[in-house]
């Protein structure tokens, strides 16, 4: 495994659909991110979060050829799966780009652009101390809410019952409006809304551990 990941290292830098930013450096409005390049994308801007290998971006991006889909993670070595299978997919459409979502993602993506955030199985940091650090946190939320076009939408999926029903009351006390929601995806009819038509590593791993799959949507504008 070392070595596989030592070879993904030095492949990603190459790939024309990975960002990696330089770590003294942040683009800004810099027009080579082709996300803010684009006039006509606000609304069609999906975004992911901690997106891994990319398996919920490469269906997004398949499924909506109209849309612009970003995954973004911080291990280089996952980028390099997604961003190989989006180039041998033909995606022209779907980007990756390294950077974190704690600190930088207003560095990378404009106000009032994007359609959809995605949050797919983020770590739910279980102890007190965690908790601002959770992807559905106050602090977290209003980024969302200043990136999201009116009426975007934020869709989270977890196997996590703690990070689900903290974040049904966060939303809640943030006076946001919860869409859809079920503690056991894959069993509801809200399966075929996208949200269970991928699976994932993480999840099938959840899955074959007895876990149920949480899912919320909800806007917070």
């Amino acid at each position: 495994m070392p070595k596989i990941k030592s070879k993904r290292y030095e492949r990603v830098k190459h790939l024309p659909n990975v960002f990696i930013p330089e770590p003294e450096g942040k683009p800004g409005n810099d027009t080579c991110l082709p996300w803010l390049a684009e006039p006509a994308l606000p609304g069609r801007l999906i975004l992911e979060l901690g997106c891994g290998k990319g398996e919920h971006s490469l269906h997004f991006a398949t499924i909506r050829p109209d849309a612009c889909v970003v995954g973004v993670d911080m291990k280089s070595h996952r980028l390099c799966v997604g961003g190989e299978k989006g180039l041998a997919a033909g995606l022209d459409n779907l980007f990756f780009l390294r950077t974190d979502i704690s600190r930088d993602l207003e560095d990378y993506f404009c106000a009032g652009t994007i359609g959809e955030i995605w949050i797919t199985f983020p770590d739910p940091y279980p102890k007190q101390r965690g908790i601002k650090h959770r992807l559905t946190s106050p602090g977290f939320l209003a980024v969302y809410a200043r990136l999201l076009v009116p009426g975007g939408t934020v869709h989270l999926k977890t196997d996590s019952d703690l990070l689900y029903t903290y974040t049904q009351e966060g939303v809640a006390y943030w006076g946001g409006r919860i869409l859809a929601e079920t503690r056991d995806l894959h069993r509801s009819n809200l399966s075929g809304t996208g949200a269970g038509q991928i699976l994932s590593a993480f999840e099938g791993k959840a899955l074959d551990r007895g876990e149920t799959v949480k899912y919320l949507s909800f806007t917070l504008n």
